[in-house]
Protein backbone atom coordinates (compact mmCIF):
# COMPACT_ATOMS: atom_id res chain seq x y z
CA UNK A 1 0.00 0.00 0.00
CA UNK A 2 1.42 3.24 -1.56
CA UNK A 3 1.94 5.70 1.91
CA UNK A 4 0.14 8.98 1.88
CA UNK A 5 2.02 12.63 1.73
CA UNK A 6 1.62 12.82 5.81
CA UNK A 7 3.46 8.90 6.44
CA UNK A 8 5.90 9.81 4.26
CA UNK A 9 7.07 13.58 6.19
CA UNK A 10 6.64 11.38 8.99
CA UNK A 11 8.60 8.36 8.27
CA UNK A 12 11.06 11.24 6.38
CA UNK A 13 11.20 12.61 10.09
CA UNK A 14 11.54 9.91 12.29
CA UNK A 15 14.72 8.32 9.98
CA UNK A 16 16.68 11.82 10.42
CA UNK A 17 15.61 12.37 13.86
CA UNK A 18 17.44 8.48 14.36
CA UNK A 19 20.42 9.21 12.28
CA UNK A 20 21.03 12.28 14.22
CA UNK A 21 20.77 10.51 16.99
CA UNK A 22 22.77 7.42 16.62
CA UNK A 23 25.59 9.75 14.74
CA UNK A 24 25.89 11.51 18.25
CA UNK A 25 25.64 9.03 19.85
CA UNK A 26 28.33 7.26 17.88
CA UNK A 27 30.55 10.45 18.45
CA UNK A 28 30.10 10.73 21.99
CA UNK A 29 31.16 6.56 22.34
CA UNK A 30 33.86 7.70 20.72
CA UNK A 31 35.44 10.66 23.11
CA UNK A 32 34.96 8.38 25.13
CA UNK A 33 36.97 5.97 24.37
CA UNK A 34 39.76 8.08 23.17
CA UNK A 35 42.23 7.09 25.50
CA UNK A 36 41.35 3.27 25.28
CA UNK A 37 44.09 1.34 24.76
CA UNK A 38 42.33 -1.36 23.27
CA UNK A 39 41.86 1.35 19.92
CA UNK A 40 44.75 2.30 18.25
CA UNK A 41 45.05 5.92 17.74
CA UNK A 42 45.63 5.46 13.60
CA UNK A 43 42.52 3.26 13.95
CA UNK A 44 40.68 5.97 16.50
CA UNK A 45 41.37 8.62 14.55
CA UNK A 46 40.23 6.84 11.26
CA UNK A 47 37.02 5.86 13.15
CA UNK A 48 36.25 9.51 14.73
CA UNK A 49 37.07 10.74 11.45
CA UNK A 50 34.66 8.82 9.17
CA UNK A 51 31.69 8.79 11.49
CA UNK A 52 31.99 12.84 11.96
CA UNK A 53 32.54 13.44 8.52
CA UNK A 54 29.71 10.49 7.12
CA UNK A 55 27.28 11.48 9.84
CA UNK A 56 27.87 15.19 8.85
CA UNK A 57 27.06 14.87 5.29
CA UNK A 58 24.38 12.53 5.04
CA UNK A 59 22.53 14.22 6.89
CA UNK A 60 23.22 17.62 4.71
CA UNK A 61 22.16 15.29 1.51
CA UNK A 62 19.04 13.49 3.29
CA UNK A 63 15.87 15.55 1.78
CA UNK A 64 17.24 16.84 -1.33
CA UNK A 65 18.20 12.96 -2.31
CA UNK A 66 16.45 10.13 -0.76
CA UNK A 67 17.85 9.00 2.66
CA UNK A 68 19.11 5.82 0.92
CA UNK A 69 21.06 7.95 -2.08
CA UNK A 70 22.44 10.04 0.69
CA UNK A 71 24.05 7.40 3.00
CA UNK A 72 25.31 6.00 -0.09
CA UNK A 73 26.69 9.16 -1.61
CA UNK A 74 27.75 10.54 2.02
CA UNK A 75 30.52 7.54 1.34
CA UNK A 76 31.67 9.50 -1.66
CA UNK A 77 33.34 12.14 -0.06
CA UNK A 78 33.34 10.13 4.04
CA UNK A 79 36.22 7.08 2.80
CA UNK A 80 38.73 9.39 0.79
CA UNK A 81 38.79 12.30 3.25
CA UNK A 82 39.45 9.43 6.16
CA UNK A 83 42.22 7.76 4.29
CA UNK A 84 43.60 11.42 3.64
CA UNK A 85 43.19 12.59 7.53
CA UNK A 86 44.37 8.79 8.29
CA UNK A 87 48.04 9.79 6.17
CA UNK A 88 48.34 12.84 7.56
CA UNK A 89 47.74 11.16 11.02
CA UNK A 90 51.04 9.78 10.05
CA UNK A 91 53.15 13.17 10.67
CA UNK A 92 52.31 12.80 14.49
CA UNK A 93 54.22 10.56 16.81
CA UNK A 94 50.49 10.02 17.91
CA UNK A 95 48.13 9.87 15.23
CA UNK A 96 45.37 11.19 17.03
CA UNK A 97 47.07 14.52 18.21
CA UNK A 98 45.85 15.90 14.76
CA UNK A 99 42.54 16.19 16.45
CA UNK A 100 44.25 19.08 18.55
CA UNK A 101 45.49 20.77 15.61
CA UNK A 102 43.37 23.80 14.64
CA UNK A 103 45.03 24.20 11.26
CA UNK A 104 44.28 20.83 10.82
CA UNK A 105 40.84 21.02 11.60
CA UNK A 106 40.24 23.84 9.50
CA UNK A 107 41.89 22.39 6.45
CA UNK A 108 39.28 19.40 6.88
CA UNK A 109 36.31 21.44 7.53
CA UNK A 110 36.80 23.57 4.08
CA UNK A 111 37.81 20.39 2.25
CA UNK A 112 34.09 18.80 3.59
CA UNK A 113 32.43 22.06 2.67
CA UNK A 114 33.72 22.76 -0.58
CA UNK A 115 32.76 18.85 -2.02
CA UNK A 116 29.96 18.55 -0.03
CA UNK A 117 27.74 20.69 -2.73
CA UNK A 118 29.63 19.29 -6.08
CA UNK A 119 28.65 15.53 -4.39
CA UNK A 120 24.83 16.84 -3.81
CA UNK A 121 24.36 18.31 -7.58
CA UNK A 122 25.80 15.40 -9.11
CA UNK A 123 23.87 12.84 -7.10
CA UNK A 124 21.18 15.05 -8.59
CA UNK A 125 22.44 15.56 -12.04
CA UNK A 126 25.48 13.61 -12.55
CA UNK A 127 25.84 15.22 -16.19
CA UNK A 128 25.80 19.33 -13.95
CA UNK A 129 28.22 18.85 -11.09
CA UNK A 130 29.78 21.97 -12.62
CA UNK A 131 27.00 24.28 -13.52
CA UNK A 132 27.06 27.18 -11.03
CA UNK A 133 23.72 27.73 -10.54
CA UNK A 134 22.85 24.10 -9.38
CA UNK A 135 26.37 24.63 -6.99
CA UNK A 136 24.81 27.87 -5.95
CA UNK A 137 21.69 26.48 -4.90
CA UNK A 138 23.15 23.68 -3.04
CA UNK A 139 25.34 25.41 -0.94
CA UNK A 140 23.13 28.00 0.64
CA UNK A 141 20.46 25.02 0.86
CA UNK A 142 22.73 23.27 2.99
CA UNK A 143 24.01 26.41 5.04
CA UNK A 144 20.51 27.52 5.57
CA UNK A 145 19.24 23.94 6.25
CA UNK A 146 22.14 23.71 8.94
CA UNK A 147 21.74 26.74 10.60
CA UNK A 148 18.24 26.82 11.21
CA UNK A 149 18.41 23.17 12.31
CA UNK A 150 21.03 24.32 15.02
CA UNK A 151 18.98 27.47 15.80
CA UNK A 152 16.07 24.64 16.47
CA UNK A 153 18.20 22.82 19.06
CA UNK A 154 19.27 25.47 20.55
CA UNK A 155 15.33 26.57 21.32
CA UNK A 156 15.05 22.90 22.24
CA UNK A 157 17.70 22.98 25.62
CA UNK A 158 15.88 26.08 26.38
CA UNK A 159 12.96 24.59 26.74
CA UNK A 160 13.89 21.67 28.54
CA UNK A 161 15.78 23.71 30.76
CA UNK A 162 12.69 25.69 31.30
CA UNK A 163 10.33 22.89 32.04
CA UNK A 164 13.17 21.27 34.02
CA UNK A 165 12.73 24.53 36.14
CA UNK A 166 9.06 24.65 36.60
CA UNK A 167 9.03 20.55 37.42
CA UNK A 168 11.50 21.38 40.41
CA UNK A 169 8.98 23.82 41.38
CA UNK A 170 6.56 20.81 42.20
CA UNK A 171 9.38 18.25 43.20
CA UNK A 172 9.05 16.60 39.83
CA UNK A 173 12.89 15.27 38.39
CA UNK A 174 12.21 13.31 35.93
CA UNK A 175 14.16 15.75 33.37
CA UNK A 176 17.44 15.70 35.92
CA UNK A 177 17.06 11.87 36.03
CA UNK A 178 16.72 11.54 31.89
CA UNK A 179 19.92 14.18 31.25
CA UNK A 180 22.43 12.09 33.70
CA UNK A 181 21.69 8.89 31.49
CA UNK A 182 25.14 8.88 29.87
CA UNK A 183 25.42 10.27 26.62
CA UNK A 184 21.52 11.47 26.81
CA UNK A 185 22.21 15.04 26.21
CA UNK A 186 24.27 14.15 22.92
CA UNK A 187 22.03 12.09 21.75
CA UNK A 188 19.49 13.89 22.11
CA UNK A 189 20.70 17.12 20.68
CA UNK A 190 21.34 14.97 17.15
CA UNK A 191 18.16 13.72 17.22
CA UNK A 192 16.47 17.29 17.61
CA UNK A 193 19.22 18.45 14.50
CA UNK A 194 18.19 15.47 12.51
CA UNK A 195 14.48 16.40 12.95
CA UNK A 196 15.01 20.30 11.99
CA UNK A 197 17.05 19.41 8.58
CA UNK A 198 14.16 17.00 7.61
CA UNK A 199 11.73 20.20 8.65
CA UNK A 200 13.41 22.81 7.48
CA UNK A 201 13.71 20.94 3.85
CA UNK A 202 10.00 20.26 4.39
CA UNK A 203 9.73 24.14 4.06
CA UNK A 204 11.91 24.53 1.39
CA UNK A 205 9.91 27.17 -0.24
CA UNK A 206 9.18 29.12 2.77
CA UNK A 207 12.44 28.48 4.56
CA UNK A 208 15.04 29.17 1.97
CA UNK A 209 18.22 31.69 1.47
CA UNK A 210 16.37 33.99 -0.68
CA UNK A 211 15.43 36.52 1.74
CA UNK A 212 18.81 35.96 2.95
CA UNK A 213 20.45 36.71 0.04
CA UNK A 214 18.33 39.87 -0.82
CA UNK A 215 19.46 41.16 2.71
CA UNK A 216 23.28 40.55 2.35
CA UNK A 217 22.83 42.40 -1.14
CA UNK A 218 22.40 45.77 0.60
CA UNK A 219 25.41 45.68 2.50
CA UNK A 220 27.65 45.90 -0.93
CA UNK A 221 27.49 49.41 -0.41
CA UNK A 222 28.47 49.93 2.67
CA UNK A 223 31.64 47.67 2.44
CA UNK A 224 32.39 49.16 -0.75
CA UNK A 225 32.26 52.69 1.17
CA UNK A 226 34.13 50.88 3.90
CA UNK A 227 36.96 50.09 1.53
CA UNK A 228 37.29 53.42 -0.57
CA UNK A 229 38.35 54.66 2.99
CA UNK A 230 40.18 52.44 3.69
CA UNK A 231 42.18 52.32 0.54
CA UNK A 232 41.89 56.30 0.88
CA UNK A 233 43.66 56.14 4.35
CA UNK A 234 46.47 54.08 4.11
CA UNK A 235 48.71 56.40 2.26
CA UNK A 236 48.34 58.37 4.98
CA UNK A 237 48.66 56.14 7.79
CA UNK A 238 51.70 54.28 6.49
CA UNK A 239 52.57 50.71 5.91
CA UNK A 240 55.23 49.84 8.50
CA UNK A 241 52.14 51.27 10.88
CA UNK A 242 49.05 49.19 8.88
CA UNK A 243 51.26 45.76 9.17
CA UNK A 244 52.48 46.67 13.38
CA UNK A 245 50.52 43.97 14.08
CA UNK A 246 49.49 40.03 12.67
CA UNK A 247 46.07 41.05 13.50
CA UNK A 248 46.13 43.78 10.66
CA UNK A 249 46.35 40.23 7.98
CA UNK A 250 43.67 38.81 9.45
CA UNK A 251 41.52 42.10 9.37
CA UNK A 252 42.46 42.18 5.48
CA UNK A 253 41.76 38.70 5.06
CA UNK A 254 38.53 38.74 6.75
CA UNK A 255 37.57 42.01 4.71
CA UNK A 256 38.40 40.68 1.33
CA UNK A 257 36.62 37.34 2.22
CA UNK A 258 33.50 39.36 3.22
CA UNK A 259 33.74 41.17 -0.36
CA UNK A 260 34.17 38.00 -1.91
CA UNK A 261 30.75 36.73 -0.62
CA UNK A 262 29.39 39.52 -1.29
CA UNK A 263 29.87 39.91 -4.17
CA UNK A 264 29.00 36.15 -5.15
CA UNK A 265 25.56 36.96 -3.15
CA UNK A 266 24.45 39.87 -5.54
CA UNK A 267 25.05 38.56 -8.66
CA UNK A 268 23.43 35.08 -7.58
CA UNK A 269 23.05 31.88 -9.51
CA UNK A 270 22.60 33.46 -12.82
CA UNK A 271 21.53 36.69 -14.47
CA UNK A 272 17.86 36.34 -14.00
CA UNK A 273 18.07 36.24 -10.00
CA UNK A 274 21.25 38.57 -10.14
CA UNK A 275 20.87 41.84 -8.20
CA UNK A 276 18.77 44.40 -10.79
CA UNK A 277 19.11 47.74 -8.65
CA UNK A 278 21.41 50.01 -10.87
CA UNK A 279 22.79 51.59 -7.69
CA UNK A 280 23.53 48.26 -6.36
CA UNK A 281 24.96 46.36 -9.49
CA UNK A 282 27.28 49.58 -10.14
CA UNK A 283 29.15 49.00 -6.68
CA UNK A 284 28.98 45.46 -7.01
CA UNK A 285 31.43 45.98 -9.86
CA UNK A 286 33.81 48.82 -8.31
CA UNK A 287 34.07 45.84 -5.11
CA UNK A 288 35.19 43.52 -7.93
CA UNK A 289 37.60 46.09 -8.74
CA UNK A 290 39.30 47.56 -5.65
CA UNK A 291 39.22 44.20 -4.43
CA UNK A 292 42.23 43.38 -6.09
CA UNK A 293 44.08 46.08 -3.60
CA UNK A 294 43.09 44.98 -0.69
CA UNK A 295 44.00 41.60 -1.68
CA UNK A 296 47.51 42.16 -2.22
CA UNK A 297 47.92 43.99 0.83
CA UNK A 298 46.73 41.36 2.97
CA UNK A 299 49.46 39.39 0.64
CA UNK A 300 51.97 42.08 1.75
CA UNK A 301 50.99 41.50 5.76
CA UNK A 302 52.16 37.83 5.89
CA UNK A 303 54.95 38.40 3.65
CA UNK A 304 56.24 40.71 6.19
CA UNK A 305 55.34 38.35 9.11
CA UNK A 306 57.09 35.59 7.85
CA UNK A 307 60.06 37.48 6.81
CA UNK A 308 60.25 38.89 10.52
CA UNK A 309 59.41 35.26 12.39
CA UNK A 310 59.77 32.43 9.82
CA UNK A 311 57.07 30.05 8.98
CA UNK A 312 54.89 28.12 11.46
CA UNK A 313 51.77 25.89 10.47
CA UNK A 314 49.78 28.91 11.10
CA UNK A 315 51.34 31.26 9.12
CA UNK A 316 51.40 28.77 6.18
CA UNK A 317 47.21 28.38 6.23
CA UNK A 318 47.35 32.20 6.07
CA UNK A 319 49.68 32.44 3.24
CA UNK A 320 47.99 29.94 1.35
CA UNK A 321 44.28 31.89 2.25
CA UNK A 322 46.05 35.27 0.84
CA UNK A 323 46.93 33.43 -2.20
CA UNK A 324 43.25 31.93 -2.47
CA UNK A 325 41.82 35.65 -1.85
CA UNK A 326 44.47 36.92 -4.47
CA UNK A 327 43.04 34.57 -7.10
CA UNK A 328 39.77 35.60 -6.43
CA UNK A 329 40.59 38.99 -6.35
CA UNK A 330 42.29 39.20 -9.54
CA UNK A 331 39.97 36.91 -11.01
CA UNK A 332 37.03 39.35 -10.23
CA UNK A 333 38.97 42.71 -11.40
CA UNK A 334 39.57 40.45 -14.68
CA UNK A 335 36.28 39.65 -15.09
CA UNK A 336 34.71 43.01 -14.82
CA UNK A 337 37.90 44.58 -17.10
CA UNK A 338 36.96 42.49 -19.67
CA UNK A 339 33.20 44.40 -19.66
CA UNK A 340 29.78 42.66 -21.29
CA UNK A 341 29.21 38.78 -19.90
CA UNK A 342 31.62 40.10 -16.43
CA UNK A 343 28.70 38.53 -14.12
CA UNK A 344 28.75 35.23 -15.78
CA UNK A 345 32.99 35.06 -15.72
CA UNK A 346 32.91 35.67 -11.99
CA UNK A 347 30.69 32.51 -11.80
CA UNK A 348 33.27 30.46 -13.50
CA UNK A 349 35.83 31.85 -11.05
CA UNK A 350 34.26 30.85 -8.11
CA UNK A 351 33.47 27.00 -9.70
CA UNK A 352 37.26 27.26 -10.59
CA UNK A 353 38.18 28.20 -7.43
CA UNK A 354 35.97 25.79 -5.18
CA UNK A 355 37.76 23.00 -7.14
CA UNK A 356 41.47 24.01 -7.07
CA UNK A 357 40.57 24.95 -2.84
CA UNK A 358 39.42 21.32 -2.58
CA UNK A 359 42.74 19.99 -4.40
CA UNK A 360 44.95 22.18 -2.37
CA UNK A 361 42.59 21.02 0.56
CA UNK A 362 43.35 17.07 -0.25
CA UNK A 363 47.07 17.85 -0.98
CA UNK A 364 47.38 19.78 2.58
CA UNK A 365 46.77 16.23 3.81
CA UNK A 366 49.69 14.44 1.93
CA UNK A 367 53.06 14.77 2.46
CA UNK A 368 53.03 16.75 -1.09
CA UNK A 369 51.80 19.87 1.34
CA UNK A 370 53.38 19.52 4.74
CA UNK A 371 53.20 22.39 7.25
CA UNK A 372 55.13 21.04 9.96
CA UNK A 373 57.58 20.43 8.04
CA UNK A 374 57.86 23.68 6.44
CA UNK A 375 57.65 25.43 9.72
CA UNK A 376 60.55 23.08 11.85
CA UNK A 377 62.93 23.36 8.74
CA UNK A 378 62.52 27.01 8.39
CA UNK A 379 62.90 27.89 11.83
CA UNK A 380 66.01 25.28 12.47
CA UNK A 381 67.35 27.05 9.02
CA UNK A 382 66.73 30.62 10.75
CA UNK A 383 68.80 29.83 13.96
CA UNK A 384 71.59 28.02 12.10
CA UNK A 385 72.12 31.16 9.97
CA UNK A 386 71.74 33.40 12.72
CA UNK A 387 68.80 35.19 11.40
CA UNK A 388 67.21 34.17 15.60
CA UNK A 389 68.77 33.89 18.73
CA UNK A 390 67.85 30.82 21.56
CA UNK A 391 65.19 32.37 22.67
CA UNK A 392 63.54 32.94 19.49
CA UNK A 393 63.37 29.06 18.81
CA UNK A 394 59.99 27.13 19.25
CA UNK A 395 61.31 24.79 20.94
CA UNK A 396 57.56 23.53 22.27
CA UNK A 397 56.50 23.65 18.84
CA UNK A 398 59.24 21.55 16.91
CA UNK A 399 58.72 18.96 20.21
CA UNK A 400 55.30 18.72 20.97
CA UNK A 401 53.34 20.09 18.29
CA UNK A 402 54.86 19.72 14.93
CA UNK A 403 54.81 16.38 14.92
CA UNK A 404 57.72 13.73 13.42
CA UNK A 405 58.94 16.99 11.23
CA UNK A 406 59.47 18.78 14.44
CA UNK A 407 61.01 16.36 16.57
CA UNK A 408 63.54 15.72 13.24
CA UNK A 409 64.23 19.38 12.86
CA UNK A 410 65.06 19.10 16.98
CA UNK A 411 67.52 16.16 16.61
CA UNK A 412 69.45 18.02 13.92
CA UNK A 413 69.68 21.35 16.30
CA UNK A 414 70.90 18.47 18.98
CA UNK A 415 73.56 17.28 16.20
CA UNK A 416 75.17 20.64 15.70
CA UNK A 417 74.67 21.48 18.83
CA UNK A 418 77.03 18.86 19.93
CA UNK A 419 79.64 19.11 17.04
CA UNK A 420 79.32 22.63 17.63
CA UNK A 421 79.78 22.64 21.53
CA UNK A 422 76.56 24.71 22.19
CA UNK A 423 76.08 23.55 25.69
CA UNK A 424 73.11 26.21 26.28
CA UNK A 425 71.16 24.87 23.36
CA UNK A 426 72.16 21.02 24.53
CA UNK A 427 70.27 22.02 27.24
CA UNK A 428 67.16 23.30 26.21
CA UNK A 429 66.65 20.42 24.40
CA UNK A 430 67.00 18.20 27.52
CA UNK A 431 64.67 20.53 28.84
CA UNK A 432 61.83 20.14 26.19
CA UNK A 433 62.12 16.45 26.18
CA UNK A 434 61.78 16.06 29.90
CA UNK A 435 59.02 18.90 30.41
CA UNK A 436 55.71 17.54 31.14
CA UNK A 437 54.28 20.88 29.92
CA UNK A 438 54.84 24.30 27.91
CA UNK A 439 54.59 26.14 31.73
CA UNK A 440 57.16 23.69 33.30
CA UNK A 441 59.60 23.83 30.31
CA UNK A 442 59.25 27.91 30.61
CA UNK A 443 60.00 28.01 33.90
CA UNK A 444 62.90 25.67 33.58
CA UNK A 445 64.25 28.23 30.93
CA UNK A 446 63.38 31.08 33.42
CA UNK A 447 64.89 29.75 36.37
CA UNK A 448 68.46 29.01 34.60
CA UNK A 449 68.12 32.44 33.14
CA UNK A 450 67.24 34.49 35.90
CA UNK A 451 70.52 35.19 37.37
CA UNK A 452 71.96 36.69 34.38
CA UNK A 453 69.16 38.77 33.57
CA UNK A 454 69.18 39.76 37.40
CA UNK A 455 73.00 40.91 36.49
CA UNK A 456 72.46 42.53 33.27
CA UNK A 457 69.46 44.32 34.26
CA UNK A 458 71.49 45.40 37.53
CA UNK A 459 74.69 46.84 35.22
CA UNK A 460 72.27 48.68 32.72
CA UNK A 461 69.79 50.22 35.07
CA UNK A 462 70.47 53.86 35.90
CA UNK A 463 69.78 54.61 39.40
CA UNK A 464 68.75 58.91 40.44
CA UNK A 465 69.70 60.19 43.02
CA UNK A 466 73.05 59.25 41.95
CA UNK A 467 74.58 58.96 45.67
CA UNK A 468 71.90 56.05 45.29
CA UNK A 469 72.56 51.82 44.48
CA UNK A 470 71.10 48.91 43.78
CA UNK A 471 72.98 45.63 45.01
CA UNK A 472 73.95 43.25 43.03
CA UNK A 473 70.78 40.84 43.76
CA UNK A 474 68.27 43.57 43.70
CA UNK A 475 65.81 42.28 41.55
CA UNK A 476 65.81 38.61 42.71
CA UNK A 477 62.17 37.32 42.67
CA UNK A 478 61.29 39.64 39.88
CA UNK A 479 58.68 38.00 37.31
CA UNK A 480 61.00 36.84 34.30
CA UNK A 481 58.87 38.79 31.92
CA UNK A 482 58.60 42.06 34.38
CA UNK A 483 62.42 41.83 33.75
CA UNK A 484 62.26 41.14 29.81
CA UNK A 485 59.92 44.42 29.89
CA UNK A 486 62.94 46.20 31.69
CA UNK A 487 65.57 44.68 29.70
CA UNK A 488 63.91 45.38 26.86
CA UNK A 489 63.84 49.36 27.71
CA UNK A 490 67.18 49.79 28.71
CA UNK A 491 68.19 47.84 25.48
CA UNK A 492 66.62 50.64 23.72
CA UNK A 493 68.71 53.73 23.72
CA UNK A 494 67.90 57.58 23.83
CA UNK A 495 69.00 59.85 21.39
CA UNK A 496 72.51 60.78 23.48
CA UNK A 497 73.16 57.44 23.62
CA UNK A 498 72.18 56.50 27.42
CA UNK A 499 69.60 53.30 27.87
CA UNK A 500 66.29 53.46 27.98
CA UNK A 501 65.86 53.44 31.39
CA UNK A 502 66.39 54.94 35.19
CA UNK A 503 65.51 53.18 38.59
CA UNK A 504 64.52 56.80 40.96
CA UNK A 505 64.94 55.68 44.94
CA UNK A 506 62.80 56.91 46.84
CA UNK A 507 59.98 55.55 49.52
CA UNK A 508 56.22 56.17 47.28
CA UNK A 509 54.12 53.41 49.48
CA UNK A 510 53.54 53.02 53.39
CA UNK A 511 54.78 49.61 53.26
CA UNK A 512 57.46 48.89 56.28
CA UNK A 513 60.45 46.91 56.29
CA UNK A 514 61.72 48.09 53.15
CA UNK A 515 65.06 47.32 51.85
CA UNK A 516 64.58 49.22 48.62
CA UNK A 517 62.14 50.74 46.82
CA UNK A 518 61.83 53.24 43.94
CA UNK A 519 59.98 53.34 40.63
CA UNK A 520 61.41 52.24 37.71
CA UNK A 521 61.19 54.23 34.30
CA UNK A 522 61.68 52.32 30.93
CA UNK A 523 60.96 52.82 27.07
CA UNK A 524 57.94 50.41 25.35
CA UNK A 525 58.23 49.09 22.02
CA UNK A 526 56.16 52.45 21.29
CA UNK A 527 58.98 54.45 22.55
CA UNK A 528 56.93 55.58 25.39
CA UNK A 529 58.27 55.47 28.93
CA UNK A 530 56.12 53.51 31.08
CA UNK A 531 56.47 53.03 34.98
CA UNK A 532 56.34 50.26 37.78
CA UNK A 533 56.99 50.75 41.44
CA UNK A 534 59.44 48.51 42.52
CA UNK A 535 59.71 47.13 46.54
CA UNK A 536 62.45 44.52 47.77
CA UNK A 537 61.62 43.91 51.49
CA UNK A 538 64.19 42.95 54.36
CA UNK A 539 62.81 39.41 53.73
CA UNK A 540 64.01 38.54 50.45
CA UNK A 541 60.36 39.31 48.72
CA UNK A 542 59.87 41.25 46.28
CA UNK A 543 56.94 43.41 44.39
CA UNK A 544 56.31 45.05 41.13
CA UNK A 545 53.08 47.16 40.82
CA UNK A 546 51.99 49.26 37.96
CA UNK A 547 51.41 52.89 38.38
CA UNK A 548 48.87 55.81 38.45
CA UNK A 549 49.02 59.15 37.47
CA UNK A 550 46.05 60.77 38.82
CA UNK A 551 45.87 63.51 36.95
CA UNK A 552 45.19 62.92 33.36
CA UNK A 553 43.07 59.77 35.20
CA UNK A 554 44.94 56.95 33.46
CA UNK A 555 47.72 54.13 33.78
CA UNK A 556 51.24 55.82 33.05
CA UNK A 557 52.20 56.21 29.33
CA UNK A 558 54.67 59.29 29.13
CA UNK A 559 56.73 61.10 26.19
CA UNK A 560 59.93 58.87 26.18
CA UNK A 561 61.87 62.19 26.88
CA UNK A 562 61.26 61.98 30.40
CA UNK A 563 63.59 59.13 31.06
CA UNK A 564 66.43 61.55 29.98
CA UNK A 565 64.80 64.29 32.17
CA UNK A 566 65.29 61.79 34.98
CA UNK A 567 68.43 60.71 33.93
CA UNK A 568 69.40 64.92 34.78
CA UNK A 569 68.20 64.96 37.43
CA UNK A 570 64.58 66.64 36.48
CA UNK A 571 62.35 65.38 39.06
CA UNK A 572 60.71 65.79 42.05
CA UNK A 573 59.46 63.10 45.33
CA UNK A 574 56.83 64.69 47.04
CA UNK A 575 53.16 64.04 49.36
CA UNK A 576 50.61 63.66 47.43
CA UNK A 577 48.39 61.48 49.51
CA UNK A 578 51.30 59.75 49.60
CA UNK A 579 54.13 60.38 48.19
CA UNK A 580 54.25 61.16 44.41
CA UNK A 581 56.79 61.43 41.52
CA UNK A 582 56.18 64.70 39.66
CA UNK A 583 57.96 64.20 36.24
CA UNK A 584 57.13 66.18 32.89
CA UNK A 585 54.06 67.68 34.22
CA UNK A 586 52.78 64.09 35.44
CA UNK A 587 52.39 62.95 39.06
CA UNK A 588 52.85 59.36 39.00
CA UNK A 589 51.62 57.31 42.62
CA UNK A 590 51.14 53.48 42.91
CA UNK A 591 48.23 51.85 41.27
CA UNK A 592 45.98 49.25 43.57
Amino acid sequence: MALTHEMQVARHRLVLFCLGGASALALWALAENWDDPALPPPLYLALFSFVATYSGVALALAGPVSVVRALRGALLIAVPVTALISLAGLRHVIATDLLDDPVMLSVITVLVTFSAPFLLVWLQAPTEWRSYAALFDAAWTMAVRYGVAWIFVGVFWLVIFLSNALFELVGVDFIDRLLEIDGAPFGLSGAMLGLGLAVVYELRDKISPFLILRLLRLLVPVVLVVLVVFLAAVPFRGLSDLFGEFSAAATLMGAAIVAISLISTALDRDDTRAVYTKGIRIATRVLALLLPLLALLAVWSVVLRVRQYGWTPDRVLAAATTLFVLAYALGYGGAVLLGKGWAARVRNVNVAMALTIIVTAALWLTPVLNPYRISANNQVARFLEGRIDLDQVPFWSLQQEWGKAGRAALLRLETTAAQTGKQELLDRIGAVRNAPSQYKFTRTIEERQTPGRVESLVGLMAVRPETATLAPDAFSGVPFYRMNQWLDGCKQTLPDGRPGCVFIQGRFTRTTGNLTEGMILFLNDQGQARANIFQRLENGETGVRDVYDPVSNRWASLPGDVIAQALDGGFDIRPSGINALHIGGAVLVPGN
